[in-house]
């Protein structure tokens, strides 16, 4: 065989192997995720809810969804459930079939934002939403809990900084989720964005991972499934059908935020394992807010701490006494870099949460002040503001958990 022959069998060679790679079939470990995918969703599907509203006016909207000018959701009185005796009726199976024939609609009665998705909470009827989907006031909320039919619910309370709300249903024995938290996570694991706006018998999913954690000042992880008004309020899953998160809209910056971000590549599941005291806080109508402590910081100051280069007169700082030229040297024991990074843990505060500083005075004296009480963020302060916004992906210090 010359040196042309050998020459045009490798390339032949060559070619065939080719064209086998090429009808190589998917490596071991993706043909083995579309079962276990399938066997998270079954798990995770009886706790997907569908949330419609209706009612409500439409008015000019600032891009965290509250009127503008209107300030914050107002605390509400939760009613209590009594266990209501089913009286027996013959003709309840007649009285049924004509419900369903009737219209949700009456006139005047518009639909305030149509469908999304919620998860179960707590088998006794508390239900976990977006507060995108309470954004319009609506006068009428439904759940719709699979293989349950759908129930009238009741508002409770809201966390604005997490961009999540509760609702209350009367009904008992709900299918109750396995809660993650978020120490357990680890990035780069599988994460499934579930939402049951568009499916009625199993709930729609989107494939990622967990790109990052302890994102929004410790609030929420950051994935890359794809979050939209489809599937807020709906669960975010491992592989084994346990919540990671619920998929909210919210900003990179940590301030309320509406829908403008669910088309950047960047979405924000918010943790709920390690926030049972605020859940507890939310099911007896408390609205939770981020913390004001009313300073405005020196920006020409590099550091080290945030120099004061203002304080409202209704705010904390300056009922405690601090002013134009003191330093905030630590935060509860934790160092202050920066202005940046003064704001940075300030933020990750709630209102009615304590804080202590130590602060150096214009004088040169250092001396700790506090604890305060923080106060709930002016609204005009949590709305958005994308000229305003604080660094993305500013370290976040390690801190005592709870916040």
């Amino acid at each position: 065989m010359n040196a042309s022959t050998m020459a045009r069998a490798a390339g032949a060679a060559l070619f065939v192997a080719a064209a086998l790679a090429a009808q190589t079939p998917p490596s071991d470990e993706f043909l083995q995720l579309e079962p276990v995918l399938q066997q998270a969703l079954r798990k995770a599907g009886p706790f997907v809810v569908t949330v419609e509203t209706y009612g409500g006016t439409r008015q000019a909207q600032g891009s965290e969804g509250a009127a503008d000018g209107e300030g914050p959701p107002k605390p509400r009185q939760m009613p209590k459930w009594e266990p209501k005796p089913r009286q027996e009726d013959p003709d309840d199976a007649d009285k049924k079939k004509n419900e369903k024939k009737k219209p949700l609609v009456a006139s005047g009665f518009a639909q305030a934002q149509g469908k999304t998705s919620g998860v179960v909470l707590t088998a006794d009827g508390w239900v976990l939403v977006s507060r995108f989907a309470l954004a319009l006031e609506p006068t009428t909320v439904l759940i719709t809990v699979p293989g349950r039919g759908t129930f009238h619910a009741v508002r409770g309370g809201e966390d604005t900084s997490r961009g999540i709300a509760l609702v209350k249903i009367d009904a008992q024995d709900l299918p109750v989720p396995d809660f993650v938290h978020p120490d357990q996570v680890h990035v780069g694991q599988w994460a499934f964005a579930l939402g049951r706006t568009f499916a009625a018998d199993e709930p729609t999913v989107h494939l990622g991972i967990v790109s990052a954690k302890k994102r929004l000042f410790g609030r929420a992880l950051q994935i890359d499934a794809y979050t939209s008004p489809a599937n807020y309020g709906g669960a975010v899953v491992d592989v084994q059908g346990r919540v990671l998160g619920i998929a909210v809209p919210l900003s990179p910056s940590g301030r309320n935020a509406g829908v403008e971000w669910y088309d950047s590549g960047i979405g924000f599941a918010v943790t709920i394992a390690d926030i049972q005291p605020l859940l507890a806080r939310m099911q007896q109508g408390e609205v939770l807010q981020r913390g004001w402590l009313g300073v405005q910081l020196a920006t020409a100051w590099l550091g080290p701490g945030a120099k004061i280069d203002g304080t409202p007169k209704d705010g904390v700082a300056a009922k405690a006494g601090l002013r134009k030229g003191d330093v905030i040297q630590q935060v509860d024991g934790v160092e202050v870099m920066n202005g940046p990074h003064f704001q940075m843990l300030l933020s990750s505060r709630l209102g009615g949460d304590p804080i202590t500083l130590t602060v150096r005075q214009k004088d040169g004296d250092v001396l700790t002040v506090g604890p305060l009480t923080l106060a709930d963020a002016p609204w005009s302060e949590q709305k958005q503001s994308k000229d305003a916004e604080l660094p993305a992906s500013f370290p976040l210090p390690k801190e005592p958990e709870g916040r």
